[in-house]
């Protein structure tokens, strides 16, 4: 997992995409941020090595800015407040009650790594928990590997914030694992209304190529290819079972990110995509998740 030091400075469409597809930060759009994410959160896993909390406070934009601390010893390393887009889960939805920040770690003018943070609030039987997805990307040369980890978060007490941090507006290719095998190929929705239609994953390993298409009548549309990058469960993974595949149209911006599993002799692509519109139109940006098996 990504070990954070003070020394480190992180405390201070139809074509191939190669240069990757960016998000506007906290863009002006719909949807409202919840007021359920508001407040400081805590991971609930004692022994994590990647955040241990993400403090998310309200913005002009009617959105939020997040600002996480990192398992550093013998006090966690802040990473500094950057703005973040909101999502809510479709189109018109008044508020949302997800996010995305991108953001990237310098050592003194030189870039070191990236992370794109996913968070979502929810409702449980324990009360409100935040579900925060962290996609990392090593520049430095370091051999670290791309990795991904999700965690769960409660509410906690108030955290100081004292540090701006380095909003980013694209994606990196870092230093990806091999994608496995047995995501290459192509997948359908199991569900004929969902947003995607089908994803095709060609290319190699080290280099996969996404290509997605969304529902439209009589044909799905072909929203092109783009160039994926991905992720591994640690800094040491020799390969990885997810990707990401940022797509950018005059229209809006989106993030696909696509995840492979198998139960017995059950293949699944769990896909979720962010949508966030940049064309004044006020319709809000949205998350969908989507599940594929094998056209």
């Amino acid at each position: 997992m990504k070990h954070v030091t003070k020394l480190l400075g992180l405390g201070a469409m139809a074509a191939i995409v190669v240069g990757f597809a960016s998000p506007a930060q906290a863009t002006p759009a719909p949807p409202n941020a919840s007021s359920a994410l508001l407040g400081t959160w805590v991971n609930t896993n004692g022994n994590s090595h990647s955040v241990k909390k993400i403090v998310v406070v309200a913005n002009r934009a009617h959105s939020v800015s997040v600002d996480a601390f990192g398992a550093c010893t013998p006090t966690l390393c802040e990473w500094g407040t950057v703005p973040a887009i909101t999502y809510g889960a479709n189109v018109s939805a008044a508020t949302g009650g997800t996010f995305q920040s991108n953001q990237r770690f310098l050592s003194g003018r030189r870039e070191w790594s990236r992370t794109t943070l996913l968070g979502s609030v929810s409702r449980t039987k324990v009360g409100l928990r935040l579900s925060l997805r962290e996609l990392t990307v090593f520049l430095d040369g370091s051999g670290r590997k791309n990795y991904t980890v999700t965690e769960t978060f409660k509410r906690g007490l108030s955290q100081r914030r004292t540090l701006n941090g380095h909003p980013v507006t694209s994606y990196l290719r870092g230093n990806p694992p091999a994608l496995i095998h047995p995501a290459f190929g192509s997948w359908k929705n199991i569900a004929a209304s969902g947003g995607l239609a089908a994803v095709k994953i060609t290319g190699s390993t080290v280099s996969p190529i996404v290509q997605a298409f969304g529902q439209c009548s009589p044909t799905a549309c072909d929203m092109g290819r783009v160039r994926g990058i991905t992720y591994g469960r640690s800094i040491s993974t020799a390969t990885g079972s997810t990707v990401l595949a940022p797509y950018k149209f005059g229209f809006k911006n989106s993030q696909l990110v696509i995840s492979y599993s198998r139960i017995g002799k059950a293949e699944r692509l769990t896909i979720y995509v962010y949508s966030e519109f940049t064309d004044a139109s006020h319709r809000s940006n949205y998350v969908l998740r989507e599940t594929m098996v094998r056209a």
